[in-house]
């Protein structure tokens, strides 16, 4: 199953970054979040994550229990609200081994994000922020507090 294809604007963002934020839900049913490396597979429409001992981490134990995640990659805070960017990716993570460990010592293990079509937040200076009511959101999102 393919993920979404991402515009131009978002793969030259996250092609600019290394780091991102995934948030998943823990044994107890609360959310984790943790830095982590990461890759757009373009071909398959995924964010690839990886790390050390990927294998024996909560965020991937967490991914086997629980596959809803939500990915977030930002330019962290400027001099204001209106200088930070962001891309939300929101979508279902597997625990899968990767083709090729993207940097010397990564582990095999990966998660892979396939994020639903049209389900992506992104914030631009100078552009409109878009409002709540118009934003999609797919199954990862039922229930959330905005």
């Amino acid at each position: 199953m393919a993920g979404m294809a991402l515009t131009a604007t978002e793969e030259a963002f996250l092609a600019g970054h290394r780091l991102g934020r995934l948030a998943t839900i823990g044994p107890g049913g609360g959310p984790q979040l943790k830095p982590v490396g990461f890759s757009y597979h373009r071909e398959l429409g995924t964010i690839d994550i990886s790390g050390f001992n990927m294998a024996q981490s909560a965020k991937y134990r967490n991914v086997r229990r629980h596959p809803e995640v939500a990915f977030m990659v930002d330019t962290g805070a400027g001099a204001g609200f209106t200088d930070v960017h962001f891309l939300e990716i929101r979508g279902v993570a597997e625990a899968v081994a990767g083709p090729v460990p993207s940097f010397p010592d990564a582990a095999a293990e990966i998660i892979r994000i396939r994020p639903p079509a049209g389900d992506r937040v992104q914030h631009r200076p100078g552009a409109a922020r878009p409002e709540h009511p118009g934003r999609r959101h797919g199954p990862a999102a039922a229930g959330a507090t905005r």
